[in-house]
């Protein structure tokens, strides 16, 4: 997949970011805090938002990977994952995500399983030659 590996770090880095810096202006022009009250307050939400952030691109890069790996198509992944196959639209050979990110675990776990699954029965095909 040419989606870089890295895609995680840099989206959870960049929202950080912008947390950081718009608590720390709210906190200290809206709520008065003082300059450490200021940077500790936007500094925890900056990690919050980092970890947030960096769990979404994670399931979005692995869930498009496995899509990639095993070329799966809308029909496929709506069998695998129980739900509709027009919630997994496919352009230029790309996985769209427009299903809610609430929901993107519950998609990566049944994708998980299904590449677990076939890498357990490529491995047994190994063991019966």
């Amino acid at each position: 997949m040419k989606q870089n590996k890295y895609f995680p770090v840099i989206y959870g880095i960049i929202s950080a970011l912008i947390a950081f810096i718009a608590v720390f202006f709210i906190a200290q022009r809206t709520f008065h805090f003082s300059l450490p009250m200021a940077v500790l307050s936007a500094g925890i939400f900056a990690a919050f938002f980092y970890v947030l952030s960096y769990f979404r691109g994670h399931a979005s890069y692995e869930i498009k990977a496995i899509v990639a790996k095993y070329h799966l198509t809308d029909q496929d992944l709506a069998k695998i994952t129980g739900m509709k196959a027009s919630d997994f639209p496919i352009y230029h050979n790309k996985l769209q995500l427009i299903i809610p990110k609430r929901q993107w675990p519950k998609v990566l776990n049944a994708l998980q399983e299904y590449d677990k699954q076939h890498k357990d029965d490529i491995n047994n095909q190994y063991e019966r030659k």
